[in-house]
């Protein structure tokens, strides 16, 4: 009797899985005689039925979001130069780069934007590189998971000596690795738009933040008050450039140096020496203001810099050219890079936000970020 129910509930068992699977097949199989066209304009082919992901969300997006208002064909069948399959019967087009989608370049439609990118004074031109266009914008405008991998040297390091009654930096050297890595998983994913006005700096480079509160990064300044004409190394700029609160580092804190085209010294005062060919943010450097900075910068009265007068900006601009032990290290470095030579600054003005900026005979070793760490051998005389 036992083994009689056991048929019986085997045989239901069966029946059940019988039914399952046929329902799953009548699913995914329905209507696979009935077929879509490609002769007429738009597309016939419903592209939700494998992909209703993304048709959610398109249908989650904003009003006015890019892109929320376009059909999937616009982009997939509309790439330059690919030839998709097309038409019925005698007429009918073959595809050939593509067949029925392709994933076309973000440059097709966006050029002005892409071309930024893959500038030379763009931030992000190494993402760019590295990473390809597509995935660079998508790290970006979209909620797509991302994870980035940061690598420096650990330290950069160079020697200042006086030779022959000259200032030279010799033995620049790029000294084992630092690497920080960050993942993301923002909601949303590839086809989800996030706004550039919201970004945050932060969410990717928070060792920039690390190494910004705790002094590095760029040169200290205690204060922007001041003789701004004079050489101390704690005397920065009202308005431009190392005047932030070191304690509270914000998007505020990135503008002055990265979005350099702002109006940032004062009314109809603007900075025709800064880098502006970028897409996100530009990557300045000293250079840019203490040498090439001094035909533009104010010569008198109150005008432009924080009511500094006198005449004062072109000497604190000028220091690249006219100042003897400045110039001296300049022309030793005429074949460095300037990310080295903002390094050789950083070293310099970083450690001492007192009056003395070392000037004798010594080793510097300048650590990355998130380090704020600046080392210099032998250590200042007293």
């Amino acid at each position: 009797m036992q083994s009689k129910y056991k048929v019986i509930v085997v045989l239901l068992l069966v029946v059940i899985v019988a039914l399952v699977t046929s329902m799953l097949s009548s699913a995914l199989l329905g209507q696979q005689h009935n077929w879509y066209t490609t002769s007429d304009s738009g597309n016939q082919v419903s592209c939700s039925k494998c992909h209703s992901n993304v048709n959610d969300e398109f249908e989650n997006m904003p009003s006015g979001a890019p892109h929320e208002s376009r059909a999937c064909e616009y982009c997939h069948r509309n790439e330059s130069g690919v030839t998709y399959a097309e038409g019925d019967g005698p007429g009918v087009q073959p595809g050939e780069e593509a067949h029925a989608a392709s994933i076309p370049p973000c440059q097709q439609c966006h050029s002005p934007d892409t071309a930024d990118l893959s500038s030379v004074n763009e931030s992000h031109k190494s993402l760019n590189d590295t990473s390809g266009l597509n995935e660079a914008c998508i790290m970006c405008h979209t909620g797509f998971d991302k994870s980035m991998k940061f690598t420096r040297a650990l330290y950069v390091e160079y020697d200042i000596t006086k030779v022959s009654g000259n200032w030279t930096v010799a033995g620049f050297d790029f000294v084992l690795s630092n690497s920080t890595f960050r993942n993301q998983t923002p909601p949303g994913s590839k086809h989800t738009w996030e706004n550039a006005s919201v970004l945050d700096c932060f969410d990717c480079h928070s060792d920039v933040k690390s190494a910004l509160a705790n002094g590095g990064h760029v040169p200290q300044s205690k204060n922007t008050g001041g003789d701004h004409g004079g050489k101390k190394a704690r005397e920065g700029h009202k308005g431009r450039r190392h005047n932030f609160s070191r304690t509270s580092v914000t998007i505020e804190s990135c503008k002055p140096c990265h979005l350099p085209d702002a109006d940032d010294f004062g009314p109809g005062y603007s900075h025709p020496e800064a880098q502006l060919d970028y897409h996100a943010a530009t990557t300045e450097h000293c250079y840019n203001c203490h040498y090439y900075g001094t035909e533009n910068a104010p010569s008198g009265g109150n005008g432009g810099n924080g009511g500094n007068g006198g005449g004062k900006c072109p000497k604190c601009h000028n220091i690249l050219r006219n100042d003897e032990n400045h110039t001296d290290i300049l022309y030793s470095m005429s074949e460095f890079c300037w990310y080295k030579m903002d390094t050789v600054c950083v070293g310099c003005h970083m450690p001492g936000p007192d009056d003395n900026v070392p000037f004798y005979n010594g080793q510097f070793e300048v650590y990355t970020e998130p380090s704020e760490l600046i080392e210099l051998t032998p250590t200042p005389p007293p």
